[in-house]
């Protein structure tokens, strides 16, 4: 890989902020420079809390913008079920970055499929490299537990090669100036748990 190129899904159900993270993602790397950049998602039924996910490609050349089953580098799932459901897409390598949320759907919870409680360790139980982050409770922290999801893009900014003021810039430049310092806050306290990791 070369100067920040990476292969990225982000991963959640409807309402957490998925596309958002993807959009700073973006244009962190576009703001970079010197990379093509290339970002798909699918909503499905998102505005009713169904699963939403994104790719975004970042090379000297992007070729297509869907990244093939097993070559996804960085996971950030914003939810554990989701995680679970999409690490089979990581690389052998990736690492999946996991907030510690857990969301049982409608039907999970009147009894008609089982919710997967255990989806940490049965990701952990595939031999899978694992940052689980309670990104809800920084994010609360930091002014709205509604950031959640810019804390999960600070623990991925720790393995990119893009400068902190990069990614603060492309985040002023997609949340309004009202949410301006809680995700600026949401992201410094991501990057730190991603530091540590």
């Amino acid at each position: 890989m070369s100067r920040g190129a990476a292969d990225i899904m982000v991963v959640g159900v409807g309402g957490q902020g998925v596309l958002l993270a993807a959009a700073v993602i973006a244009e962190a790397a576009l703001l970079h420079g010197g990379l093509e950049v290339k970002q798909s998602e699918t909503h499905g039924m998102s505005q009713r809390g169904g699963s939403v996910h994104a790719y975004i490609r970042i090379a000297d050349r992007v070729l297509a913008p869907i990244i093939s089953p097993g070559e996804v580098e960085y996971l950030l799932a914003f939810e554990e079920a989701e995680g679970l459901r999409w690490v089979p897409a990581l690389a052998a390598t990736g690492i999946a970055i996991v907030n510690t949320q857990q969301i049982v759907p409608p039907l999970a919870s009147q009894k008609d499929y089982a919710y997967p409680f255990d989806a940490l360790a049965r990701m952990k139980g595939q031999g899978r490299r694992l940052l689980a982050v309670d990104g809800t409770a920084i994010g609360a922290q930091a002014g709205s537990a509604k950031v959640a999801g810019i804390v999960l893009v600070g623990a991925l900014s720790a393995y990119l090669t893009f400068a902190e003021e990069t990614w603060r810039q492309a985040i002023a430049s997609k949340v309004g100036a009202a949410w301006l310092q809680p995700n600026l806050a949401a992201f410094e306290a991501g990057l730190e748990k991603g530091r540590s990791a």
